[in-house]
């Protein structure tokens, strides 16, 4: 019996140390552990999948693997992701134009429409590549994907230049544009228009924030709290107004918004992007403060929807905090630290197979690893 109990306690003890770390790893060592648990778990021969989803892949998967394998300086994944995203996603032949299904199961394309985030991710990933390692084909292939997104996933409204989520999405609905903020990453469209010369890249840009920032102020007949909705749409006049059959909530999309603007504004200084974070931070610092938590989902008006806590959301608010200078931003970084779990050289958040979270919530870690 008290061999048993031994054995017992030491298989909890084991448990635990895979659990939580005990000494929390450094920057360095979450980025480098996250990356290698993330190329185990989530990787196989350059086709990402999700476990949580049937083990199907996205191309938003494919080009967040690119992406992060070039900033790990791991070429060999790269190219892997590359070549198979190129064989099983491009709708090259199928569409005649560069950019890439959205969705594969089960050894074939299911949908075969395109997702602008991923075909934006994808084109950035592959601009970072000819940069980082000296290889113009990268580039090559960038540029085409660029022109293809011009030419599919935008639509003028009004003489602004907006983002379509999908090709055809200027269609979808009669007078109306689908819009979802998170697809705007202004960080990538000014690298864009450095490697295309296309102002059209920093017309996006500007609408990415005129559009955030009226969200962040009002969205569906009730004042704004800073927060942005999953989804909405712009009508023919310019209203806002919900899109009928998606999220109106600040949740798993949305959360992106913080992320990408406050790469903006690390990389440019925009005064757009610190206002933007400002109206996020102000938000978060006070429901921090009151709750001691921050909660995964909220209506636009600040209401909570549900008391789910998440690493990612986490982090959206920690970028948001720490660029528009909050004194709670150390204390929500601690708390999404607190999520970090370790097993030998590996680190992930939460969920070791949630593919969603730990394609993103490591972002902020990159950053301080980075920091002179």
């Amino acid at each position: 019996m008290k061999v048993f109990i031994l054995l017992l306690f030491f298989m909890a003890f084991q448990l635990s140390m895979v659990n939580c770390c005990a000494a929390p790893p450094s920057p360095s060592e979450i980025v480098r552990g996250s990356w290698e648990h993330y190329r185990q778990a989530f990787i196989r021969e350059g086709r990402v999948v999700r476990p949580g989803n049937g083990n199907d892949t996205v191309s938003e998967g494919e080009a967040y693997a690119m992406l992060r394998s070039v900033l790990m300086d791991d070429r060999k994944t790269f190219d892997e992701c590359l070549a198979w995203t190129e064989s099983h996603l491009s709708r090259k032949t199928t569409h005649g134009d560069r950019l890439l299904a959205w969705h594969y199961e089960n050894g074939q394309v299911t949908d075969s429409t395109a997702a602008s985030d991923a075909d934006i991710d994808y084109a950035f990933s592959l601009v970072l590549a000819s940069r980082t390692w000296k290889d113009g084909s990268y580039l090559d292939l960038a540029r085409e994907v660029l022109q293809s997104i011009l030419m599919h996933e935008t639509a003028e409204r009004e003489g602004r230049l907006y983002l379509l989520p999908w090709p055809g999405a200027a269609g979808a609905l009669p007078d109306t544009l689908p819009q979802n903020p998170s697809y705007y990453a202004p960080s990538h469209f000014r690298t864009f228009y450095e490697v295309s010369g296309d102002k059209r890249w920093l017309e996006l840009a500007d609408t990415g924030y005129y559009l955030i920032g009226r969200l962040q102020e009002s969205f569906n007949g009730a004042k704004g709290c800073g927060l942005v909705p999953d989804w909405c749409a712009v009508d023919l006049q310019g209203n806002i107004a919900p899109l009928p059959g998606k999220s109106s909530i600040y949740g798993w999309e949305s959360v992106r918004v913080p992320l990408r603007v406050a790469a903006d504004y690390q990389i440019s200084g925009d005064s757009r992007a610190l206002g933007v974070l400002r109206r996020f931070g102000a938000f978060f610092d006070r429901e921090f403060s009151r709750n001691g938590r921050i909660f995964s989902e909220y209506a636009c008006d600040g209401r909570a929807v549900g008391t789910f806590e998440n690493a990612l959301f986490y982090s959206a608010a920690y970028a948001a905090l720490r660029s528009s200078g909050f004194q709670s931003a150390s204390a929500v970084l601690g708390r999404l630290r607190g999520y970090v779990r370790q097993d030998g050289a590996q680190c992930w958040y939460q969920d070791r197979d949630d593919y969603y979270v730990n394609s993103l919530a490591w972002l902020v870690e990159y950053h301080h690893m980075k920091k002179p």
